[in-house]
């Protein structure tokens, strides 16, 4: 608030006009210089003084209501900072159950994917057997009506395991 007292005291009039008289005649001057006067630049001095100081004072209590705001401030931002990181902390943990769970789901249906395909092939290796020995069968008996029929079953069995094969979850792989 105050810059310096020297430089006040260089800048100040009434200094300046006492240092000139102190200058010009020595201490002798002093007792020619008139006492009111004196005593009304004392009081103008101490006035000017008091008003700097109550001017000192309410600056003083200015920042120092802005330092209590200011650290009011601090400690909300401090507070919306770790809600914030809470809540941060709480999406990365339901992400990774999201996650986790969608691979387990993953998992579950790979699984049974290769179920069904190891089912599938199965029952096409039985079919193709199946098939030789109607084939066989065939060549050996004379007797079509039955066999015709045994063709027929064996064909839809087929038929139905393709589609099974393409499509198992209603997909086509």
């Amino acid at each position: 608030m105050f810059s310096n007292v020297a430089g006040q005291m260089v800048q100040d009039a009434d200094i300046q006009r006492y240092g000139t008289i102190l200058v010009r005649h020595g201490a002798r001057g002093l007792a020619n210089i008139n006492p009111t006067a004196v005593w009304v630049d004392a009081a103008i001095a101490v006035i000017e003084a008091s008003g700097s100081y109550f001017r000192y004072c309410a600056e003083r209590e200015v920042t120092q209501q802005l330092r209590n705001y200011n650290q009011t401030l601090e400690a909300i931002l401090a507070q919306e900072l770790q809600i914030a990181e809470m809540k941060l902390e709480a999406l990365l943990k339901e992400r990774e159950g999201r996650l986790a769970h969608i691979e387990r789901t993953l998992n579950i249906k790979k699984r049974s994917i290769q179920l069904a395909r190891g089912t599938i092939r199965q029952q096409i290796k039985i079919l193709k057997n199946m098939h030789v020995l109607l084939q066989q069968e065939r060549q050996k008996i004379g007797y079509f009506q039955d066999l015709i029929g045994l063709q027929v079953c064996l064909d839809r069995c087929i038929d139905a395991t393709l589609a099974l094969l393409l499509s198992p979850d209603g997909e086509h792989t």
